[in-house]
């Protein structure tokens, strides 16, 4: 079988808004949000970097009027719980409560009009639960025994407890696993999850990614590798992917959930249809656990792959939206990889860096880029690549003195740009040389 999927919901969680409407005011503007690290109980002065991106002024009582147990779940869970709901109502699913009498559970929804067992969860995250099970851990060590440990430890530090989170919540009885492959997860679980409707095993699909590691021990994991930027002094200024100051990404957090369906059962209820993923691609560098292949070949392959599924010639691409992570070997390589397979026609692209905005988020990367290619789309509008006051024309990869990395094509600099956009590409690049690349296509 071979059915077409389209995008019926977005769910995002992020540090520059929850919900579309709020998350789509800031990225269209390219408007930003990075504050200082705040470690309680901790000198963050003994951190090299201490800028990050959290999801501040985040509440569970907004969205549950009785979210007892879900507040001793972990971060990621929570907004996991969170993007599925938004997502589900931005899709126009009516969701009917379950257990309104039962206080001892969190609520739990029925959606109408749907085979339970047709429709499943998969979600990326790449980071895990840390903030549990590092805290409980330290617990451990400071009262010197396991009588003070949370039974409940490991069911919420476990990497599926978002997914099957998600599948109690709301009754989801089909597939339900976690994707894990670092920076592109949420890309690869939505490339999975796509699968799963082309052949027939799911009508629908809660799929994305998730994370929250703004934790002090995998944040200073970032540090310790110099994987992160250290403008201390300027924040707001710190994420500027493909400018010539870039020192590092600014780490994020949150989930980026999105609603896939079966062409026809989303025209079956009426929805509003966003888009079409096309195509999908993936493939591994096979190369270094951190350092992208300075040869790109793997990830031509993967925009290749993706573009050949689509059926999309390079010249008909309207849009990408890059990996960008503000790193200093990431933004050459990429720019590189794009003029590989586009040719000439590389200069004619409109390219943005979501990253400028809400830091790098690990698993919920690929969700949040797809939601904000998603809304570009909708609203024929490219939002912005932030920060971008000198793009890096003169990086020459020394280890490859014969391949122009030059950082030299159109990132939409600031300033969003009206433009019709009617297929567009999100492309991940993942520690680990985890490939991944998606292309959306307007119905």
């Amino acid at each position: 079988m071979d059915r077409r999927v389209v995008v019926t919901g977005v769910g995002p969680v992020s540090s520059i808004g929850i919900g579309k409407k709020a998350f789509w005011e800031s990225a269209r503007e390219g408007k930003g949000y990075f504050r200082s690290i705040d470690f309680q109980g901790i000198d963050i002065e003994q951190f090299k970097s201490r800028i990050c991106s959290p999801v501040d002024n985040f509440s569970l009582s907004d969205y549950f009027e009785n979210p007892k147990r879900l507040k001793k779940g972990g971060r990621a869970t929570q907004f996991s719980v969170i993007g599925a709901l938004l997502a589900l109502q931005d899709a126009g699913f009516k969701l009917i409560l379950t257990n309104k009498e039962n206080s001892s559970r969190p609520e739990m929804f029925s959606i109408d009009g749907i085979d339970p067992m047709k429709c499943g969860v998969i979600i990326g995250q790449a980071a895990g639960n840390y903030d549990i099970l590092l805290s409980n851990h330290v617990k451990f060590l400071d009262e010197m025994g396991p009588k003070k440990m949370n039974p409940f430890t490991l069911p919420h530090s476990n990497p599926n407890v978002g997914v099957t989170s998600v599948a109690e919540c709301f009754r989801m009885q089909g597939t339900c696993f976690t994707v894990s492959t670092a920076c592109s997860s949420a890309t690869h679980a939505i490339g999975a999850a796509v699968s799963n409707i082309r052949s027939g095993i799911e009508d629908m699909v809660i799929t994305g990614g998730v994370d929250a590691p703004i934790h002090r021990y995998y944040f200073l994991a970032f540090d310790i590798i110099k994987a992160l930027s250290r403008r201390n002094d300027d924040p707001m200024k710190a994420s500027r992917p493909f400018d010539r100051e870039r020192d590092g990404f600014i780490l994020g957090e949150g989930a980026g959930i999105i609603i896939i369906e079966e062409y026809g059962h989303a025209l079956r209820r009426g929805a509003r249809i966003y888009g079409e993923i096309a195509g999908y691609g993936y493939s591994a560098d096979a190369y270094n656990i951190v350092a992208p292949d300075p040869s790109g070949s793997a990830a031509i392959y993967a925009v290749k792959k993706a573009l050949s599924m689509a059926n999309i010639s390079p010249e008909e691409v309207e849009y990408i939206n890059a990996h960008g992570t503000s790193t200093v070997l990431n933004d050459p390589n990429e720019s590189f990889i794009i003029k590989q397979i586009f040719g000439d026609y590389a200069y004619k692209i409109p390219i943005s860096s979501s990253k400028s905005y809400f830091g790098h988020p690990l698993g919920a990367a690929g969700g949040l880029e797809s939601i904000v290619t998603l809304l570009i789309m909708e609203n024929s509008v490219i939002a912005p690549t932030n920060n971008l006051d000198d793009p890096d024309i003169g990086y020459v990869d020394k280890n490859v003195p014969d391949l122009d990395k030059r950082c030299d094509l159109d990132y939409v600099p600031k300033i969003p740009r009206k433009k019709d956009v009617n297929i567009a590409i999100s492309e991940s690049f993942g520690f680990g040389g985890q490939n991944g690349v998606l292309v959306f296509k307007k119905i």
